[in-house]
């Protein structure tokens, strides 16, 4: 099986005190990195858009609290989400948050590209996407997964807190509306 070159090695995100956006940089498996500007308004689109994924793709308490349903081999639905999701904790107690980033990429543009749209997208049945729209015309895309959701946030927490950002980053939010990039606020 040969590696995909566009498969996502290494994630970071940071605050950039002059530029007062956050950067992010995707190192992929060919040695290249993306890099893209991030702002304030977009970072908490991105935040909604991605606690509304993570709702999606790791099984809930509420799904437990549904009516079990038998499956043919008689395990029960909630067995199953359980074993999903025990599988899901294990792949993110995984992830490597202490390694230093990989600075010796070759950038796919010259200059960082500055992000101004966030959304979701979902493809029949493929894994959800997060897509970064930039000023630029081209869209940055990552296949979500749990993992992938859970390092991206966690980070975007540590950047967010060093920018001393006041974001409203709740997972109580009621509505999100990311492709016209307005919130309802309640």
């Amino acid at each position: 099986m040969t590696q995909n070159e566009s498969a996502i090695e290494q994630i970071n995100l940071g605050f950039n005190e002059p530029e007062d956006r956050l950067l992010l940089k995707v190192g992929l498996a060919d040695k290249t990195e993306v890099v893209v500007w991030i702002t304030r308004r977009v970072c908490k689109l991105m935040w909604s858009a991605l606690q509304t994924a993570s709702n999606t793709l790791l099984p809930t308490a509420t799904q437990f609290a549904a009516p079990t349903i038998t499956t043919p081999d008689g395990k029960s639905q909630a067995v199953e989400n359980f074993i999903q999701e025990a599988d899901a904790q294990k792949k993110i107690a995984r992830l490597d948050f202490k390694s230093e980033y990989v600075l010796d990429r070759q950038a796919r543009s010259e200059a960082p590209m500055l992000a101004e749209q966030c959304m979701i997208v979902t493809i029949g049945n493929l894994p959800p996407q997060l897509e970064l729209q930039c000023t630029n015309g081209q869209s940055v895309k990552m296949a979500l997964t749990n993992e992938l959701v859970h390092a991206v946030t966690s980070m975007m927490q540590l950047a967010t807190r060093e920018a001393g950002w006041d974001l409203l980053m709740g997972t109580d939010l009621k509505q999100v509306n990311v492709i016209s990039a307005t919130q309802t606020l309640h």
